[in-house]
């Protein structure tokens, strides 16, 4: 069986570009400078791969948002349920401009949905899934997304709205056995017994109880040897014994029911998989369990390409965007030229909600560098704090977010600009990247225990600065940052499970070692314990840090601990007990 996960970017799908700041003639500057009264709004950006769902990384081209914008409680000019329309860079544009306020310090309420409905109001109102998801259109109809920003300032940009999913998801992966002779070429899967009718206030964000009558629901499908389908539904909880797939296939009808009772929450994902043996009769009972990767949210997961190997977790991706900077700078793509060493730094990333957490690693690169190095840094509140040395030559570079040893919710935006007095440099907003789950977090495989009880490794990818050759399992590294390389993963505190990191390490070059460094819940990291070569046993309360449990952690990684060096070490070696 295959259950193809990949890792989806809802939370980080909108980043637009603000004011920065670097010193106080910064802030004086960012203060004064005219701000647009025009309310622009942005959801995303485009997607950046091919998924099984149409909405699975950014908004939908073919859906339409509703935006309501209140000021003291009452919709502003344009602001009660002004339909927008959703760009292929992820900004929503209406024909109906709306205006902030023009009183001094006024803020507005945002509050945003979609798909867009014409009566849809400021308070309660009926909703309901469509009873055939088998396309594009109905499946979209039937995503309820919503977005929220409140307090909001005038602003020059464009402000970002970070949607998330607000029914429930259920996919079904269809496995047949070596026995099953089943022809699935016109195969139809339906998710049977749910009620489709609920409600949904924009101004809390929240849905109501299942209503109506129970409904069978046709899934949007991808067959062949192996299917999978989803479809959408109301938040609800069904019981034990309850008919929830039906499959008719060649002819016959198989019917797979709930093993336990199931509550279906808002915004969570359910993977279920329907086993296929022997067809003999018109009507077959078929096992229906909950995968591996069983519940999840669906924010953070949707069925995958179909080229995902098991278990794969592929990275996910933000660009950014160039909008602002400093009064010393200009910006004429792909040029970027400074006049001064202060008030020249530009903004590439901003985060309203803390969404830089979602990330591991930041790709940029700087071209045709004249006069002087480049800083790139990031923003907690005002203070502005340079990456790593700060100061970067012309050319690719790579920044391990993780081993800044900061918390990287609290990060407000990125931001780069000139060191010396006067300079330039080539750079377009593509040639500046984060990357997400998936690459140097990744596992890359499926962490289960074995027969023996013991939890052996899974090497995932390794960092920009590092290595790893699967065929003399050797481990090289040419920086002291961005080098880990994941080995465990756990997604509900598994590490709980054991009491000893056992592993080897050979080969390790002169004047190198390596250390273990452990990834938390809350997105922490520490890097405690560093090993010469050979074969090691560490109990796991020697690599936590401070009040951290062995159920905070998420990730265990290992990594390089001076410039440069290898190491020999095998998956097979390492593992928990």
């Amino acid at each position: 069986m295959k259950v193809n996960r990949i890792l989806i970017g809802m939370t980080s799908m909108a980043t637009i570009i603000g004011m920065t700041a670097c010193s106080n003639e910064e802030a004086d500057f960012q203060q004064s400078a005219h701000q647009s009264n025009v309310i622009n709004l942005t959801s995303a950006l485009a997607q950046t791969r091919t998924t099984s769902d149409p909405q699975a990384i950014a908004i939908n081209t073919s859906n339409k948002v509703g935006v309501f914008v209140t000021y003291n409680d009452a919709p502003i000019t344009n602001g009660n349920n002004n339909e927008h329309t959703v760009e292929s860079n992820g900004n929503l544009s209406t024909a109906n401009a709306m205006n902030y306020p023009t009183e001094d310090g006024a803020t507005v309420d945002i509050y945003a949905y979609a798909p867009y409905a014409s009566s849809m109001t400021l308070g309660s109102n009926n909703f309901a899934v469509a009873a055939d998801q088998s396309t594009a259109a109905g499946y979209l109809a039937s995503d309820l997304i919503y977005a929220s920003k409140t307090g909001q300032e005038q602003s020059e940009s464009a402000v970002a709205l970070n949607f998330s999913h607000k029914l429930a998801k259920i996919n079904v992966t269809i496995q047949q056995q070596e026995t099953s002779t089943l022809d699935l070429t016109s195969a139809t899967v339906t998710v049977t017994n749910t009620k489709i009718a609920t409600t949904f206030d924009p101004t809390k964000g929240t849905v109501g109880e299942a209503s109506g009558s129970e409904t069978d629901i046709k899934a949007a499908s991808a067959l062949g040897s192996e299917t999978t389908a989803c479809a959408i539904i109301v938040p609800q909880q069904l019981a034990a014994g309850t008919q929830l797939v039906k499959i008719i296939a060649d002819g016959k009808q198989l019917n797979a029911k709930l093993t336990d009772a199931t509550t279906f929450e808002s915004g969570m994902s359910y993977n279920f998989t329907v086993n296929i043996g022997t067809v003999e009769e018109p009507v077959t009972e078929v096992t229906l369990t909950l995968g591996s990767t069983a519940i999840a949210s669906w924010d953070d997961q949707d069925l995958g390409a179909a080229d995902s190997e098991e278990g794969e977790i592929e990275p996910i991706t933000l660009t950014a965007t160039f909008q602002t900077h400093g009064s010393n700078a200009t910006y004429n793509a792909p040029t970027y030229t400074w006049t001064g060493s202060t008030s020249n730094l530009m903004t590439v990333f901003e985060f309203a909600n803390g969404e830089l957490a979602n990330y591991h690693t930041l790709k940029f690169t700087f071209s045709n560098l004249v006069d002087g190095p480049v800083r790139m840094g990031y923003y907690v509140g005002s203070t502005f704090t340079e990456f790593g040395s700060g100061y970067y030559s012309a050319g690719e570079k790579t920044v391990d977010l993780t081993a800044l040893g900061i918390d990287l919710s609290t990060v407000t935006k990125i931001a780069f600009g000139g060191r010396s007095n006067a300079g330039s440099c080539d750079i377009v907003a593509t040639d500046v990247i984060l990357i997400g789950n998936g690459d140097g977090s990744s596992t890359g495989g499926d962490d289960t225990p074995s027969d023996d009880g013991k939890l052996y490794a899974t090497f995932g990818t390794p960092g920009g600065n590092a290595s790893y050759d699967g065929t003399s399992f050797t481990y090289a590294w040419t920086g002291s940052t961005n080098n880990l390389m994941n080995c465990f993963s756990f997604e509900n505190g598994e590490l709980a499970n054991y009491t000893t990191l056992n592993f080897a390490f050979t080969e390790l070059t002169a004047d190198a070692s390596v250390r273990i460094n452990v990834l938390y819940s809350d997105n922490t990291n520490n890097s405690k314990l560093y090993y010469t070569a050979g074969t090691k046993a560490t109990p796991i309360t020697e690599l936590l840090s401070g009040d951290k449990t062995a159920a905070d952690v998420t990730a265990i990684r290992f990594g390089g601990n001076s410039n440069s060096g290898s190491t020999v070490v095998k998956a097979s070696e390492m593992y928990l007990e």
